[in-house]
């Protein structure tokens, strides 16, 4: 999907209803000097979203379940899946956090609603933050994970059958990994093959390495330079404590060498003020030419994680319905609007 580079101006003006949020509730910057500040307010903003919900009811079941990484440190990942014994389709979501906070159960409300509405099987798989742990430890971790459920799929442990899709996605830094490891695992398999992935305001390339054609298109970091939630400053200051090597496909799934048309059909979401709006944009036409199929859903006015930051918006209870149903789009199913809502 491209835009002119007029219509990109256009849709990065700051959506009504957000203006009108952050006005009478003041953002923190996006930028810190402490990486703690946004550990800390990412474990905030979580535990509101958790306590949100609805208490976990006897038709889901959640457990957490280690898994050895390959230079021994132990992870740990959550499970969720319907509490009944039919096996259903898999999921393995990576949360946000700029590689310096967030958790496995941030995505918990999404886990829940892929149990109900599909029967499936999600794990949502937790990596070691920057600055202790700098590039790759984090893609590492996330291979790791990935390789241990695809193993153990059909176990027990998770219940899921693959072959009715077997989907990888994440939001934020964890699309870009679910991006850059679905690239990988063309060349290095797994043992049941990827069905689809979920990009989700994924960062999946830079200005020193989107291809030539779309330069004049790559226009984001500089349009939102002063954005709410994420923008030019906190990149740069999100780069210094990760260390990630730009150059590197296991950063940026655009620097990967294999073959982009083999890519499993995609879902991908992104507002017209987040620094990675032109990375999602570029990517899903670059998966299009390919002849990948793709959904994609795009928000004029929003920045990063705009439903996560403030829930009670309808332009953020919308983004959550689009996501569920983005979701079931991978799987080849299609659910209602108002179920979707139901549920969530």
């Amino acid at each position: 999907m491209l835009l002119t580079p007029a219509e990109l101006a256009a849709s990065a003006v700051l959506h009504p209803e957000i203006e009108s949020f952050i006005a009478a509730n003041p953002l923190p910057p996006a930028a810190s000097s402490d990486h703690t500040a946004i550990r800390n307010g990412l474990r905030m903003l979580e535990s509101r979203l958790l306590s949100s919900l609805d208490p976990r009811a006897s038709d889901v079941t959640e457990f957490y379940q280690p898994i050895n990484m390959r230079d021994g440190y132990v992870n740990t990942v959550k499970i969720t899946k319907p509490a009944t014994s039919v096996a259903g389709p898999l999921f393995v979501l990576g949360h946000a956090g700029g590689f310096v906070g967030g958790s496995s159960e941030q995505l918990t409300s999404e886990a829940r609603a892929l149990a109900r509405l599909f029967g499936a099987t999600t794990v949502s798989v937790a990596y070691r933050l920057a600055p202790e742990h700098t590039f790759p430890t984090p893609q590492l971790d996330v291979w790791d994970c990935c390789k241990w459920i695809s193993d153990h799929a059909t176990e027990s442990t998770l219940n899921a059958d693959p072959a009715q899709g077997f989907i990888l996605g994440g939001v934020s830094v964890g699309g870009s990994m679910a991006a850059a490891l679905s690239r990988k695992f063309q060349d290095e398999p797994l043992s049941h093959a990827l069905t689809g992935q979920w990009l989700c305001v994924a960062s999946l390339m830079d200005d020193n390495c989107v291809p030539s054609q779309f330069k004049d298109v790559f226009l984001a970091r500089e349009q939102s330079r002063d954005a709410p939630l994420l923008n030019k400053s906190s990149l740069e200051a999100l780069q210094r404590w990760s260390q990630w090597d730009a150059t590197s496909d296991l950063r940026y799934a655009i620097n990967s060498k294999s073959d982009i048309s083999l890519q499993p059909r995609t879902y991908l979401q992104v507002g017209a003020m987040d620094p990675y709006r032109d990375d999602t944009l570029v990517y899903d036409e670059l998966l299009r030419e390919a002849g990948v199929e793709t959904k994609i859903d795009f928000y004029s006015g929003c920045p990063h994680l705009h439903w996560m930051v403030m829930p009670q918006l309808e332009i953020s209870k919308k983004t959550k319905i689009d996501t569920l149903v983005g979701l079931g789009w991978l799987l080849g199913k299609s659910v209602s609007r108002e179920h979707i809502a139901g549920v969530l």
